[in-house]
């Protein structure tokens, strides 16, 4: 017994002398030595204590990505996952876990550090909703923490996906009004887009009978506008279905929208206008009957407002009417825009100058007058024709039988010749002097000299 004494007195006395002889060393007593040394030990105190010492806390882990297991029922049997349905919390495919342990463990944890997988619990062959178990666990097996639920049951629904292509069948401006006491009417609402693909679940794709497209107006309109537009499935009892899972296209690049047309309706005379007329000619003089002889058009305010008061419903070249009755039908032509509110496809032109009469003239220079019309050159314009033979002019009959060559007049139109000289054949317009109701039949020409 009293060796042993002896010899821990021998140890204790060896240890002090290593310790001493340590401390006692120079480099000991440096300054970044001793402060390295300060640091270390704090680090392992501070790990001790952690470890040993740090209380036991709770901790929730959000948006943790939850996996569904597909992969075998897709390629076997060509479902496709469509939602959870089931809890509620989880239809966006994240969940919240909750987790238990050391302090200084779980402020490093984030979502990343766990797995949620769902797997079916039994065999899933057809389109329908069916019971998964959903377990998390921690990555990261050497974190020493616990994860409060680690299993829990949901609900997954499965179907197969199709696509099919509709027609949009309606357009609906829901309240759009007009004022009461104008004259407007709200035309048919129209959209841009005529088709629209809807790819999803079959159950729901199945359940569309037609296709809408509505804007939400609610407001009194004066004039034709455009709105913001949205496409609207609806069942075979004309019921809004709501369906979640679709994708949606159509046959636009740009949004959907609606047109409202505000139209207004004014009476317009109706008329048609002549070429190769005399300079003194008045087509007012003519008996004419045009039907319809009035035309209501329809259309936006603006447009109409920018209509001429008489609606022109084609040309006539005076020159090739002949004595007797003269018949004319044109198709009726508005801008796109435009209607007219009694569905008139034509308009029909009578010229009944059965009561004219015709006679033929010889003139010449020499005692009729022969002039140049429609020239803006600077060169000299001359007649090389000095006479013209065989030139029929009708006219009332009464007005006819007293015109002589003298009365005659024969004009060169020298438009579009400005910057051609020499001699040069133009056509000839033939008139009567003071008279505006008789012209040349057929058509003239005449040579000038030109510079």
């Amino acid at each position: 017994m009293a060796n042993e004494k002896k010899g821990g007195r021998k140890l204790i006395s060896s240890v002090y002398r290593k310790i001493r002889g340590f401390i006692n060393r120079p480099w000991f007593y440096n300054k970044k030595f001793l402060v390295t040394l300060s640091v270390a030990c704090s680090v392992v105190m501070w790990a001790t204590l952690a470890t040993n010492i740090s209380p036991v806390e709770t901790k929730t882990i959000s948006s943790v990505p939850i996996t569904i297991n597909v992969d075998t029922i897709k390629e076997n049997f060509g479902l496709d996952f469509v939602e959870i349905i089931s809890p509620e919390s989880l239809k966006k495919l994240e969940l919240d876990v909750k987790v238990s342990g050391r302090k200084y463990l779980l402020t490093q944890l984030s979502a990343d550090d766990f797995s949620a997988v769902a797997s079916a619990n039994k065999s899933i062959s057809k389109p329908g909703s069916y019971d998964f178990t959903l377990l998390v666990t921690c990555k990261n097996p050497l974190l020493d923490v616990k994860i409060e639920q680690n299993s829990q049951q949901i609900y997954v629904k499965f179907d197969r996906f199709i696509e099919r292509e509709f027609s949009v069948s309606n357009v609906m401006a829901v309240g759009a009004t007009i004022p009461n006491d104008s004259n407007l009417t709200m035309g048919t609402p129209y959209t841009n887009v005529s088709t629209v693909s809807v790819s999803g679940p079959e159950t729901e794709v199945n359940q569309i009978e037609s296709v809408v497209v509505s804007a939400d107006i609610n407001k009194e309109l004066t004039d034709g506008e455009t709105f913001d537009g949205s496409i609207l499935f609806l069942n075979d009892n004309g019921d809004q279905l709501s369906l979640n899972h679709l994708t949606v296209s159509t046959d636009i690049t740009e949004s959907v929208s609606v047109t409202i047309p505000i139209r207004t309706a004014k009476e317009f005379k109706v008329g048609v206008t002549f070429k190769n007329t005399p300079s003194n000619f008045d087509a007012s003089k003519l008996p004419i009957a045009i039907s319809p002889s009035t035309l209501t058009i329809m259309g936006s305010p603006d447009a109409i407002n920018h209509l001429k008061e008489t609606y022109t419903a084609g040309e006539i070249d005076l020159s090739k009417l002949r004595k007797g009755p003269n018949s004319y039908e044109f198709a009726l032509s508005l801008s796109t825009g435009l209607e007219t509110s009694d569905n008139v496809g034509k308009i029909t032109v009578d010229i009944d100058l059965s009561k004219y009469k015709v006679e033929t003239f010889d003139v010449n220079s020499s005692h009729s007058k022969f002039d140049i019309i429609n020239y803006t050159g600077t060169r000299k314009v001359s007649f090389n024709t000095k006479s013209l033979s065989n030139i029929r002019i009708i006219g009332p009959t009464y007005v006819v039988e007293k015109l002589s060559s003298k009365d005659i007049i024969i004009e060169a139109d020298m438009k579009g010749m400005e910057t051609v000289t020499g001699k040069c054949t133009v056509n000839a317009i033939v008139s009567v002097r003071n008279r505006s109701n008789c012209w040349a039949i057929g058509s003239y020409e005449v040579e000038v000299n030109i510079g």
